[in-house]
């Protein structure tokens, strides 16, 4: 049967349409679902291709623009265009995957990235001949070390769907600045073969001098790689922020960061010799950042010195002469193909603009504040307007020296009149993630147009409008004393405008509330406590937990309530909020207690013999109660994937879950959803990035799963939850959050009145 929407708003902006149709799920993805067998499903219900839209944050005024959405809150480290193609954009996101974009930076795209298995982007490059021939550098961060496994090189042959890894390395340092760490030889464009041969790599020690530093060459397009030295931070630097393969000498090749700048004179000796340019004819020791430009016979070198200024030599490095005086330079970027258009980006906290020259560094001009024009409803403080920072990243046009593309501060700008204005430059790309450890009650069950985002990095974010659009984030932390404005746990009580969150920095977090959904709001509790599962008794919402606590004037006062050792509340019934359950997951981390009092008196509901934490050292847990059956309860298994169990009676009983792709190296479910009016109906996620099983949903209470992954950017997805009035499934990740319709005819729908398309590819496109 043919699914139908039951009401549907059409509205004449919407996102680019990708190129690409999803493909059907196979028999083997579906699980051949008995659909017609169960009772416990709605009419209608069946297992289709999922529907699904992004959902950003987008502010009242943005929405009611009719302009296509884009959020700031992702740094891009690497950017980079194809020479023969130069329309053709790949960003490389500090923590998640690689966006595209086809229009030189005017709407963007996420990928599949299959096969990245570390999401942590800290450089990029494309091939100058072949626009589908992309390399990445990926490292891993502490927190996600279940893809520590996973750091090095990685090839794609067509446009970032696909991957392999082609290097493996231990620990690599997060560089945290714009670069270009990976370079290909400009003389190795082999037309033949179709794409560069030549190719290098540089990577630093960084500040704990532990990660697995080296200068790597490949020669057959970076299929193959060899390390030719180390590069210690006593030589080069801490931080190595970049390399550029000479124009006429692919032996030649020039590193630069921390230490200054080196040229690598038999690049692909490992005795070769290395002159340090840093210090010596007129260029001064210091921080060099940005990008190096050469002229095509490689006589005139073009680079920045931070604090320090912009510095030319008309004779490959011997001696140089200061082009620039400026003391607030963080970077240069040129023009490869006109060298008389050069950008100054000052470092961020100078306050400065951006500065240009259309003259070779004669003279030069800065757009007003006025003149940098980002999206409606934002502050328009220094933040939006000031063209600055560490992660700044300028591409000139190499087809017209009046446009240039620009990331800044999480931002992305493009101007068509050689940097005299500036406009918004993101359409499509969305950063932001709802993430919360439960996000069980971010909705108001009795009001499908209330619901939160409860965020990393943007706090709470509300909307009464059912998505069309949210209000900002008012929780200021410098005012609260609070480390910072994430949300690790949060709930609305049901029917009236009190909110509660859990905001910090870290694991752990200060409770909040808010009386008047989310316009002001109060400490309640001051300590820092690992205060993740919040939630309202949904019968009588007077009563609310979180942590060891219990308040019964929904969240003004709290009650200490007499835990277990080393554990906090892990789950609240929906269907009976006098039962609740503790996790003693600061002790041995395999302990569940149960209470049916409202946790005055518990009793241990099961122990394990495995850990019941997420893999390291986090102590965060799968934990989940049955919508409606309080004696169903859900953790990990022993092997990384789905334990149910059945607390009814003494000893409890246990039924694994299983899933596609399950036996995978440090395959982990993180996240499990179940939708409140239909439990059989479920979804999950895998904390592993990109490996073609992340996104699950099952129709059968678990006993066959669907691979849906290919829906979505499968980076460091980590927001799940389900509404309770309507199924629909909000997801999230760092590529952005997003909305999918339920398997069942479901009304009032929040897919169905926000005006966005999907702009996700997974198969090759033009």
């Amino acid at each position: 049967m043919k699914r139908r929407i039951l009401v549907f708003i059409s509205f004449a902006v919407v996102f680019a349409a990708i190129a690409c149709h999803p493909p059907q799920l196979s028999l083997e993805d579906s699980g051949n679902l008995p659909l017609e067998d169960s009772s416990n499903l709605p009419p209608g219900t069946e297992a289709s291709p999922p529907e699904i839209k992004p959902l950003p944050v987008v502010t009242r005024e943005e929405y009611k623009a009719g302009i296509t959405p884009g959020d700031h809150t992702q740094h891009m480290q690497g950017i980079a265009y194809c020479a023969s193609d130069p329309d053709r954009i790949y960003m490389g996101q500090d923590v998640d995957n690689v966006w595209v974009s086809r229009d030189f930076g005017k709407n963007w795209f996420t990928l599949s990235n299959e096969g990245l298995y570390s999401p942590f982007v800290i450089s990029i490059e494309v091939d100058p001949l072949d626009k589908n021939r992309v390399l990445a550098a990926v490292n891993c961060r502490k927190y996600d070390v279940i893809n520590m496994p996973f750091q090095g090189i990685y090839l794609s042959k067509d446009g970032g769907i696909t991957w392999e890894q082609t290097a493996k390395r231990g620990q690599l340092s997060a560089v945290r600045s714009s670069t270009h760490m990976l370079a290909y030889a400009p003389t190795s464009k082999n037309k033949d073969d179709g794409y560069a041969t030549q190719w290098y790599v540089a990577f630093c020690e960084g500040e704990d001098h532990n990660s697995d530093d080296g200068f790597l060459s490949s020669g057959d397009g970076g299929e193959n790689w060899k390390e030719i030295r180390k590069l210690p931070a006593s030589t080069f630097g801490t931080w190595i922020r970049g390399i550029k393969v000479h124009t006429t000498d692919q032996q030649k090749v020039f590193l630069y960061g921390s230490a200054g700048l080196f040229r690598f004179e038999d690049a692909t000796d490992s005795n070769g010799e290395v002159t340090k340019l840093s210090g010596g004819g007129g260029f001064p020791e210091g921080d060099v950042m940005g990008s190096l430009y050469q002229s095509p016979n490689g006589s005139v070198l073009i680079v920045a010195v931070v604090k320090k200024g912009i510095y030319e030599s008309t004779n490959g490095g011997a001696t140089w002469n200061v082009l620039y005086d400026w003391d607030k330079i963080n970077y240069c970027y040129v023009n490869e193909n006109h060298p008389n258009m050069i950008f100054a980006v000052p470092y961020l906290r100078s306050g400065e603009q951006i500065r240009i020259s259309r003259d070779g560094g004669q003279t030069w001009y800065s757009p007003s504040d006025e003149d940098v024009v980002y999206r409606p409803g934002y502050d328009h403080d220094n933040w939006d307007t000031k063209l600055n920072g560490q992660f700044a990243y300028v591409l000139p046009d190499p087809r017209n020296e009046n446009e240039v593309f620009m990331h800044n501060n999480s931002k992305n700008f493009r101007s068509d009149d050689g940097g005299k204005h500036w406009h918004y430059s993101d359409d499509g790309f969305n950063g932001t993630q709802h993430a919360a450890f439960n996000e069980n009650q971010m909705f108001d069950p009795k009001n499908p147009d209330r619901f939160c985002y409860f965020m990393v990095d943007r706090g709470v974010q509300c909307t009464d409008s059912r998505g069309r659009w949210f209000y900002p984030n008012t929780v200021m932390p410098k005012k609260l004393g609070l480390g910072w404005k994430t949300v690790y746990g949060g709930a609305l009580q049901p029917g009236k405008p009190v909110i509660l969150a859990c905001v910090g920095k870290g694991t752990t977090g200060k409770l909040l509330r808010s009386p008047d959904d989310g316009a002001t709001w109060n400490i309640v509790r001051n300590a820092n406590e690992k205060r993740w599962v919040v939630a309202f008794d949904l019968e009588d919402p007077n009563y609310c937990y979180q942590w060891r606590e219990r308040s019964s004037d929904a969240g003004l006062t709290w009650k200490e309530l007499p835990m277990p050792d080393n554990s906090i509340i892990c789950g609240v019934s929906p269907s009976n909020g006098k039962i609740l359950y503790a996790m003693d997951c600061e002790g041995t981390a395999r302990k569940v207690w149960r209470s049916v009092d409202r946790g005055d008196t518990w009793k241990l509901a099961f122990e394990t013999s495995w850990d019941l934490t997420f893999p390291g050292p986090s102590p965060q847990f799968v934990f989940q109660v049955d919508p409606k059956d309080p004696d169903i309860v859900y953790t990990s298994s022993t092997d990384g994937q789905i334990t149910r169990w059945d607390v009814s009676k003494m000893p409890a009983k246990s039924k694994d879950l299983v899933f596609p792709g399950g036996a995978e190296d440090n395959f982990f479910i993180n996240k499990l959803a179940i939708d409140p009016r239909y439990p059989d109906i479920m979804y999950a996620l895998n904390m592993r990035a990109n490996t073609g099983h992340k996104f699950f949903r099952t129709l059968d209470d678990g006993a066959t799963w669907q691979n849906i992954s290919s829906y979505i950017s499968e980076g460091s997805e980590n927001g799940l939850a389900v509404s309770p009035v309507t199924g629909e499934v909000f997801i999230s990740g760092q590529n952005g959050s997003a909305v999918m319709l339920p398997p069942y005819l479901t009304k009032n729908t929040t897919y169905s009145i926000v005006p966005y398309s999907n702009n996700h590819l997974n198969t090759p496109y033009n």
